[in-house]
């Protein structure tokens, strides 16, 4: 009999899983806008890939020859990586980051991709960054950008109070712990962002901005643009996502303790 999995709060047999698994590596490897900008950003050997969900980015950047431990609260995400994404550079685990710790200045980097939106308390998180990062340590983030064109026309489609009153309502029965959109708790422009990182011991060294694919709600439907928009050549901060590279500070470990 075959096995299935969970697989995006669907349950998936094992063929599916391997057909879904593989497009999505060959996208990541080829196509993801903010992974081919990730990696011109990472140095050192040996990473946490935090939130690592079902484990192809940590496949991909452990192909390349970087060790890569992910860690995720999710079992389901992990027993895919594990099944799925496992190489001789790969180590996956079902870990709560913040209740069981790693040693001091552990990792070279942490990857910390499209997760900081879901957590409660960023600064804490960043805080444990800058101690289990060694010195000259760093973390690469991407998340949703707040100003992007997207979230312009999103606004849109709430621009009445019945609709804002729905989403109100909405809000308040969504399922929980699902690792999926509606577990997004923040939004964040760039300022705010670095105004974060800097409060919590880290300096900006790179970042870059990516997406460009939007669909626009009219009349309750969504319709895509048949071409990219002219206007994201010119002001990048309209791109759906951020990505920001940050480097501890090695001055700042006893102000932030």
């Amino acid at each position: 009999m075959e096995k299935f999995y969970l697989y995006h709060d669907k349950n998936l047999s094992r063929s599916e899983i391997e057909k879904l698994n593989n497009a999505k590596l060959v996208a990541t490897k080829t196509e993801h806008p903010s992974f081919l900008k990730v990696v011109k950003m990472l140095e050192g050997k040996n990473f946490l890939d935090l939130g690592c969900a079902y484990g192809e980015l940590s496949r991909v950047l452990a192909e390349k020859g970087f060790i890569v431990h992910g860690i995720d609260r999710v079992e389901s995400f992990i027993t895919i990586a594990k099944e799925f994404n496992s190489t001789p550079n790969t180590y996956y685990e079902k870990r709560d980051f913040l209740e069981e710790p790693f040693p001091d200045e552990t990792f070279d980097g942490i990857i910390f991709l499209e997760t900081i939106e879901h957590v409660e308390n960023p600064a804490q998180y960043l805080k444990e960054f800058h101690r289990i990062l060694k010195p000259e340590g760093y973390f690469i983030v991407s998340t949703p950008n707040a100003t992007s064109l997207k979230n312009m026309f999103y606004a849109l489609s709430y621009r009445s109070k019945n609709k804002r009153n729905k989403i109100i309502k909405e809000i308040a029965s969504e399922p929980r712990q699902t690792g999926n959109q509606l577990e997004h708790i923040y939004n964040w422009d760039f300022p705010t962002l670095v105004r974060l990182f800097d409060r919590c011991g880290f300096n900006v060294v790179d970042h870059a901005y990516s997406g460009t694919s939007i669909k626009i709600p009219f009349f309750g439907k969504k319709y895509k643009f048949r071409r990219e928009p002219k206007i994201f050549n010119k002001i990048e901060p309209l791109k759906k996502t951020q990505i920001l590279k940050c480097k501890k500070k090695s001055n700042e470990t006893k102000k932030i303790n």
